[in-house]
């Protein structure tokens, strides 16, 4: 398992940058279902807001990646 450091500023712009990418502001969401896209879009939802909050201090960036990401604030 890979551990990326970062600051919460950062880790913020990884997340509402992975958020527009599901969303549909790129080409290669159009192959997923809307199904799959409601649910990843939740999921992000979620961990961006308790990041902001301070809540989450590490996640990882794609669950089958195996990339943790700390926030070091």
């Amino acid at each position: 398992m890979d551990r990326i450091f970062m600051t919460r500023e950062e880790a913020i712009r990884i997340l509402i940058e992975a958020h527009e990418s599901v969303c549909g502001r790129s080409a290669a969401t159009l192959i997923r279902s809307s199904e799959d896209r409601s649910t990843r879009l939740e999921a992000l939802d979620r961990l961006l807001l308790d990041v902001r909050a301070g809540r989450v201090d590490e996640f990882r960036t794609i669950p089958e990646d195996g990339t943790c990401v700390s926030i070091t604030d």
